[in-house]
């Protein structure tokens, strides 16, 4: 296999894995008896560690190797499900839940910087748009797989347990594609900075556009990982099924992917400023949708297409990164985006579990329109 598709399966498998355990975490927390707030200092837990050293990963990325880092963040992706399948107090599914996001970000960090610096210009859309692909293909098939094999007592899974279990035994299969890489240098050693890894990221935002799409990233990605984490609460609190919500959740994930597949297409009849303007308007309308979603077959609707809508954001501020760096800045440009995310990530769960608390779960979903709304502040050139 070429190294695209060895990472394009290593990909998809991880993302499942991943998406097995984040509503699968929101629900052992229920089985725990944690409130709303609790829940979201949980998911922001998961983002605290990406946040503090994503831009040291950027560094050493560009060092060590791309694809050591796609081993390693595969190996502790399986040391997470391992902890959280043993975890019955909130501080033990905490630890689990920020070991997840950190291997979760060293596989980005690898595979992102691997597209980056290996496709050719000319082929930036379309490999990041198939690279996003098979991470949306996880993302679907994740949250299926792990409603499959916990069962349902109704609004609650039978066994989280289970699905534990079976995305411990997926990140050992993602491990198959990629463990000859272990032995790779990088591809493009990585600029050494005098002025230090921070202030080297400060002084790249400060180049035209850099800064206009990691902010633009960091408010889709927010925006997609809080449905993951207060979907299921939404659930609970409007006696919708547990599998339904799965379904949901993994309907948000294949239109995400059909979005994606299609990019390199809709990319060479549209300008990026288009397609980001056109998609963050739906995805406004659609967040505040789901706010008055009466069941779970309207609501499955507003996020089939909210979730088209979110998924051409991503890839299109990871070419537009690419497109605006050198070769030996583009780890660090990664990472830079990949801190911006998850630096949302960890404030924004956090504020929206306190708004759940205090307002339910509805005001969280309007906070999510709001928020991509923001974007047209920032707003990144067009092409």
């Amino acid at each position: 296999m070429s190294w695209i598709t060895r990472l394009f399966f290593s990909s998809a498998i991880t993302q499942g894995a991943i998406y097995v355990i984040r509503p699968m975490m929101t629900y052992r927390a229920l089985e725990l008896d944690a409130s709303s707030a609790t829940i979201g200092l949980i998911a922001a837990v998961y983002a605290l560690l990406p946040v503090l050293l994503a831009l040291t990963f950027g560094k050493l990325v560009g060092r060590i190797g791309e694809g050591k880092f796609v081993i390693a963040g595969t190996f502790f992706i399986g040391v997470s499900a391992a902890i959280l399948l043993y975890a019955q107090s909130i501080a033990l599914l905490a630890v689990g839940a920020a070991l997840s996001g950190l291997a979760h970000l060293a596989c980005m960090v690898g595979g992102q910087t691997m597209v980056a610096l290996k496709s050719p210009t000319e082929k930036y859309e379309d490999h990041f748009g198939k690279y996003t692909f098979s991470a949306s293909l996880g993302q679907m098939l994740g949250p299926i797989g792990a409603t499959l094999v916990a069962g349902s007592t109704g609004v609650l899974p039978r066994s989280t347990s289970a699905a534990f279990a079976l995305a411990l035994l997926l990140s050992a299969i993602a491990m198959v594609p990629v463990i000859s890489w272990r032995n790779n240098p990088p591809t493009v050693y990585a600029r050494l900075e005098d002025s230090g890894t921070f202030m080297a990221a400060r002084k790249l935002l400060k180049k035209p556009g850099i800064f206009a799409a990691v902010y633009t990233s960091l408010a889709i990605s927010s925006t997609a990982d809080i449905l993951v984490v207060f979907l299921p609460l939404y659930g609970k609190e409007n006696q919708f099924s547990a599998l339904s919500i799965g379904i949901i959740i993994s309907i948000r994930a294949a239109t995400s992917m059909a979005s994606r597949f299609f990019l390199g297409f809709l990319s060479r009849r549209f300008t990026t400023r288009q397609l980001l303007i056109s998609t963050n308007l739906i995805s406004i309308v659609g967040c505040a949708a789901m706010a008055m979603a009466p069941n779970p077959f309207i609501l499955g609707v507003i996020v089939f297409f909210t979730g088209f809508s979110l998924g051409v954001g991503q890839p299109l501020t990871m070419t537009m990164i690419s497109q605006l760096t050198m070769p030996e800045e583009r780890a660090l440009a990664v990472s830079t985006r990949l801190t911006g995310n998850r630096l949302g990530q960890f404030l924004i769960p956090a504020g929206a579990g306190l708004l759940a608390a205090g307002s339910g779960t509805k005001a969280v979903f309007v906070g999510l329109a709001t928020l991509i709304g923001t974007t047209f502040l920032p707003r990144p050139r067009g092409k």
